[in-house]
């Protein structure tokens, strides 16, 4: 155990032992003299016990009491220190995963987009019109059906086609829960709504920090079965080859899926 571990069980121990020594025992003495008399309680009733008693368990007639409640108080002070070095561990252990992961998706778009990953600079927010585009939704429906129809793969959001970050601010103006839990809700959405709620469980979305600013990107499992993006006017086929995405007509979606049973 490192000297660090060892100073806040210790730290947790005196504490501990503390309340259950300052705090716990004059009160459990208060509580046990309303209890063995049968007294009503009344707050000044209570204030003027708590004096009494207060002095009287400080003295040397009450160490036994005090010397049990002192130990009780030190031993759940150890248990919290021990609780309280797992607890960081866990939290370091995370920390470190998150920074590895980071630097997975660092590495992801330094590499460019290709036959698994997608850059998209934003699902609403129109960059080169500077206005909300909802078309942008369905581009976003397409390209993450497209994935699910292939082998699966990683749409990353907030990042233009040459791989600059450019983060999700301009995109949380366009929702009315302006931060990382509606820009979730708003994903699903898309997704739920032109390719139905069963595509919502083959989609994992996560956030991560890069140059200080927010980037989104959605883990796409590859489907066992055909999925189709119905816009409320078409319904199309749509497949990921290379690092593009593109629309199958109804021979070559044919054509298509029976490759994929071979």
């Amino acid at each position: 155990m490192t000297y660090r571990n060892i100073k806040i069980i210790l730290t947790h121990l005196f504490i501990g032992a503390g309340i259950f020594y300052f705090l716990v025992h004059p009160f459990t003495m208060v509580l046990y003299l309303f209890e063995f008399r049968s007294t009503v309680f009344s707050f000044s009733l209570f204030q003027e016990v708590l004096k009494e008693r207060l002095l009287e368990s400080f003295t040397f007639d009450m160490r036994g009491m005090g010397g049990l409640l002192t130990l009780l108080g030190g031993f759940l002070g150890i248990v919290s220190g021990l609780f309280w070095i797992n607890l960081k561990k866990k939290k370091e252990l995370i920390g470190t995963q998150q920074r590895l992961l980071v630097q997975d998706i660092e590495k992801l778009i330094q590499a460019g987009e290709n036959e698994r990953v997608e850059f998209k600079s934003s699902i609403r927010y129109d960059y080169y019109r500077k206005i909300t585009n909802r078309e942008l939704e369905l581009v976003i429906a397409k390209t993450i059906v497209s994935f699910m129809n292939a082998k699966g793969g990683k749409l990353i959001l907030g990042v233009d086609d040459d791989g600059i970050i450019l983060g999700l601010e301009k995109d949380f103006k366009t929702l009315k829960h302006k931060n990382r839990d509606g820009y979730e809700r708003e994903i699903f959405r898309i997704i739920s709504t032109p390719l139905g709620h069963e595509a919502c469980f083959s989609n994992h979305i996560s956030f991560y920090v890069l140059e200080e600013k927010d980037v989104c990107v959605i883990h796409i499992k590859p489907s066992n079965k055909p999925v189709y993006v119905n816009d409320g006017e078409n319904t199309t086929f749509n497949v990921r080859t290379g690092n593009a995405t593109y629309p199958l007509t109804v021979k070559d979606t044919v054509d298509y899926l029976k490759t994929q049973k071979v």
